[in-house]
């Protein structure tokens, strides 16, 4: 009888102390999570073994609608436009939808961005890697609300494309894919001041 009772007294605490280990694990996971129009972006992210943090992060807004909450992962804080395009990588940007938008929409959307924020020598350098993102957006479909696009860079292995934790086409093996777009949202030709300042890290 005492074995019993000693076996059931020992199942309960375990049981609690299980109990209390999940909710301190939700309440640490919640904690390190920055709110971004109500989109949980990771304070860190781990790419290729290395820690990055979150940089900064916002909202892409098209005639005043919210499409996508965006943020940018680095080794380090950087502040200025000039420091974080000079980052040596591995850098993370993480998409996630806001809104519900076609495939050929995104895809026409993202590649006119591309050739804002890079000059005309560039998009020459970029042809085929720009013929490649779009191949790749139309075999993703519709982007549906919290569907999440991936964007990661290091020297090394190149810019590499993800929906849904699902690797997109092939990995682009230069610099200046990732360079261009990073640009769309703090190169010179911004379309959003607020979202760059709030990518190099300004919190309102």
């Amino acid at each position: 009888m005492r074995t019993k009772n000693l076996v059931k007294t020992t199942l309960k605490l375990a049981s609690s102390v299980a109990l209390a280990t999940c909710l301190m694990a939700a309440a640490v996971s919640s904690s390190h999570a920055r709110d971004v129009n109500g989109v949980n972006m990771e304070e860190s992210y781990v790419v290729d073994g290395q820690n990055l943090i979150l940089n900064g992060a916002g909202v892409h807004v098209i005639n005043r609608v919210n499409i996508f909450a965006i943020g940018y992962y680095l080794p380090k804080q950087k502040t200025t436009q000039a420091e974080l395009l000079a980052s040596p990588g591995p850098i993370r940007l993480k998409l996630v939808m806001i809104k519900a938008v076609e495939s050929e929409l995104m895809s026409r959307r993202f590649l006119a961005d591309m050739r804002t924020s890079t000059s005309k020598d560039e998009r020459i350098q970029l042809l085929s890697q720009l013929m490649a993102l779009g191949q790749g957006f139309a075999t993703v479909g519709d982007w549906k609300v919290g569907d999440v696009m991936s964007i990661e860079w290091n020297k090394s292995k190149g810019t590499s494309f993800y929906s849904n934790g699902k690797h997109i086409g092939e990995p682009l093996k230069d610099d200046l894919t990732m360079q261009a777009i990073m640009r769309i949202w703090v190169g010179d030709n911004s379309a959003s001041p607020k979202l760059k300042r709030q990518l190099l890290g300004e919190k309102d």
